[in-house]
């Protein structure tokens, strides 16, 4: 982490936890205080709601709980991960009981913990990439659930954007285009439905590209490089203050899936190409 900083400012470390119900908050909460308490200064943290009773009474009592105790020492605090993409249970809220519900009241419980303790964390969310948001039930939901509270609640609004993983392939030089078109969705007609204006940051939260037999490491390396750049050219227009990369580490490098091998690093830590690119990257853009 300290290579890829270079002489930049500090990088965050993202982390997630997951709230399985009511009778995990204890551990959920340990879990937090381990991450506070360790020697990494930058936590960006993910209270990811996984509960299969829906019980978002008990849900927005964790999330103030969190920022109420940690909201100081954390550097932002994501409420829910892609609430609005109800198929991947292994991957995302959305496909638990209530998650747009629970989205939007912990977003609000979030929000009103940080004014009453005067908490320093961003607080704000991410989702997943929609073709037509204007279609989406999930946007008018939070819009009839939060009104303007939401808005008024949010310090960056999220995107997980995985352009030529989940979708289909694309050529290098399309990659730019690409970016652009989810970012400036993403801004121009998902975010206005819930009342989030140009005002509200964006961050990218999520977005990596992995190594397989047909997915060569230099592509790798190219991939992000064109991700970046695509995203340094709009960021200005667009108000986006954050890239983040999933994920730093191979799970498990001898597994030929995608997902256990977005890493820049193999699973012994040894260096694809991308992790050279990057530092080069990091030291210009920065």
């Amino acid at each position: 982490m300290r290579e890829l900083e270079g002489g930049g400012p500090p990088l965050l470390i993202r982390m997630y936890v997951s709230w399985t119900g009511a009778s995990s908050s204890a551990s959920a909460l340990a879990q937090v205080a381990a991450l506070v308490e360790s020697a990494v200064p930058s936590w960006d943290l993910v209270l990811a709601y996984r509960d299969r009773t829906g019980d978002v009474a008990a849900w927005t009592d964790f999330v103030a709980r969190v920022v109420e105790r940690y909201g100081h020492q954390l550097e932002a605090i994501q409420v829910t991960g892609e609430a609005n993409l109800t198929t991947v249970p292994a991957a995302a809220d959305g496909a638990f009981p209530h998650a747009t519900e629970a989205f939007v009241h912990g977003v609000l419980a979030a929000g009103s913990a940080k004014r009453r303790n005067g908490a320093t964390a961003a607080i704000g969310f991410a989702v997943s990439p929609e073709v037509e948001p204007a279609k989406s039930p999930f946007w008018e939901t939070v819009a009839a659930l939060g009104g303007d509270e939401v808005a008024a609640a949010v310090d960056y609004a999220g995107l997980d954007m995985y352009p030529d993983v989940f979708g289909p392939r694309l050529e290098l030089e399309q990659l730019g285009g690409a970016v652009d078109w989810l970012l400036r969705s993403f801004r121009e007609q998902a975010l206005p439905i819930a009342g989030i204006g140009p005002e509200v940051p964006i961050r990218i939260c999520e977005n990596g590209w992995p190594t397989a037999a047909d997915r060569s490491e230099s592509r790798q390396a190219d991939v992000l490089e064109s991700v970046l750049r695509a995203v340094d050219a709009c960021a200005p227009e667009l108000n986006v203050t954050h890239w983040e990369l999933f994920t730093l580490r191979d799970a498990d490098s001898s597994k030929d899936d995608l997902f256990h091998n977005f890493g820049v690093l193999r699973h012994d830590y040894s260096r694809k190409p991308a992790y050279d690119r990057l530092v080069r990257l990091f030291a210009e853009l920065n």
